[in-house]
């Protein structure tokens, strides 16, 4: 894997982007991060990512709920485009329904992980998500 890894983050919530950058930081992850924040955009720059596949992200992370969609719509488009088949995705979510984790993980994710409540747990559960994604041990 390259020095820094490439992140495609879709969500929409400026506080969870924030401290998804921080939890990055916190284990020494150094990174480069594509932020959109409907799922009609994330779906957007996959659809580009097939065009032009110069920029495929390492990682993907998605919140579940999304503006104009949810995770699930965006793992959809990843699935059917090629360009991304090497891609590791996380849906990020503070659903503990089990259907949408049974959608997600349908969909394509390759792990579902519950964002906690405190700042400590956040830090240290995104953190671990994207450290599992990096090294393949989900």
């Amino acid at each position: 894997m390259a020095d820094r890894v490439k992140i495609l983050l879709v969500e929409d919530n400026p506080a969870d982007v924030r401290l998804i950058r921080e939890a990055l930081r916190c284990k020494g992850i150094a990174f480069d991060l594509e932020h959109y924040d409907t799922a009609s955009m994330g779906i957007k720059a996959v659809q580009r990512m097939e065009r032009d596949a110069t920029n495929v992200p390492d990682v993907i992370l998605l919140d579940y709920n999304l503006p104009a969609g949810t995770a699930r719509d965006v793992l959809v488009a990843i699935k059917d485009n090629p360009a991304l088949a090497r891609a590791k995705k996380a849906v990020l979510t503070c659903s503990v329904a089990p259907k949408d984790r049974e959608d997600a993980f349908e969909a394509g994710a390759d792990l579902y992980v519950f964002k906690p409540s405190t700042l400590d747990e956040f830090l240290e559960d995104v953190g671990n998500a994207v450290s599992q994604l990096m090294t393949g041990t989900t």
